[in-house]
């Protein structure tokens, strides 16, 4: 069966053994890049450490760029898919940016590697990091509007993006500060959700 080429330029295996191998691939990648840095990393490198043929590679992937799409991408569906599940149940905007932002910043803590990943994507290719956030920041948006009784503006967007920077360098510091969960929980109770509470959120 023949594998799908997803726009990005990275193909997408029809099988389980398919998958199986490019996600060693992804995994292979992570973590080099994350340790040495795009440029300092070798498609070489990367067979090398998923234990795979170089030949391998390039069924499903064209560049090492690709590969760096596909983490991207691999990243966003996962935060999505983890943050849409912990939400499930609440029933006002501000439950859900309570359980919203002390999801990611605990996922953040246990996957630093994001942060070298995403925010390194601006030296190889402004675009990707463009689309990454530009992606999220729309979803979050069409979020925040069907809760709109719950929100002070109607301009979704800016709040999406003022929301994601809160989520991300509450991230930092739990990793900086290498954070327990309750010490997270602390954090966002007494001093994040008042502040949203009496400014973005009704």
């Amino acid at each position: 069966m023949k594998p799908e080429i997803n726009p990005k330029g990275y193909t997408s295996p029809k099988t389980k053994i398919g998958q199986q191998k490019m996600d060693v691939l992804i995994n292979s990648a992570e973590e080099l890049f994350a340790q040495n840095g795009f440029y300092d990393t070798s498609v070489a490198d990367i067979c090398k450490h998923a234990g795979t043929a170089v030949g391998t590679f390039y069924i499903y992937f064209k560049t090492k760029t690709d590969v760096y799409a596909c983490l991207l991408d691999k990243y966003q569906k996962m935060i999505k898919d983890l943050l849409d599940e912990s939400i499930q149940g609440c029933t006002s905007r501000q439950e859900k940016e309570r359980v919203g932002i002390k999801c990611f910043v605990k996922f953040a803590l246990q996957n630093p590697n994001i942060y070298k990943v995403i925010w390194g994507s601006l030296s190889i290719d402004e675009k990707m990091f463009h689309d990454y956030y530009t992606s999220f920041a729309k979803s979050y948006a069409y979020s925040l509007e069907k809760n709109a009784d719950d929100v002070i503006s109607t301009d979704y967007t800016t709040l999406s993006y003022f929301l994601m920077g809160i989520s991300n360098f509450l991230g930092l510091r739990a990793i900086f500060e290498n954070m327990t969960d309750e010490q997270i929980d602390e954090m966002i109770d007494s001093t994040v959700m008042p502040a949203l509470s009496k400014g973005i959120l009704k």
